[in-house]
């Protein structure tokens, strides 16, 4: 299954989260969070397999680092799969 790709963007409400979205020298990370589409950099046949039943999962999320204070190991984000028939959850910290 593949959830087709919805872009999502930071709405921070409060100025101590305005003050930690961003990077000082990169103006792409801190804003590639996404729902569907396909995990970036990830080869398709290398989805993890559920560890209930063994099929792939899907992509459900991205999850972009937030910005300097915050950072992944980085500038890393966070792949979230799902296997639909069991609702067993895998994530992944991957560089893209």
């Amino acid at each position: 299954m593949k959830i087709p790709e919805i872009k999502l963007t930071p709405t921070p409400e409060t100025e101590e989260a305005k003050s930690a979205l961003g990077y000082k020298w990169n103006e792409e990370a801190g804003y590639r969070h996404k729902l569907g589409g396909e995990a970036d950099g990830i080869s398709e046949a290398d989805y993890p397999k559920c560890k209930d039943c063994g099929e792939k999962m899907t992509f459900y999320a991205k999850i972009d680092s937030i910005g300097d204070d915050f950072d992944l190991a980085d500038c890393m984000v966070i792949h979230q799969f799902v296997c639909f028939d069991c609702f067993t959850v895998d994530s992944q910290l991957n560089q893209i």
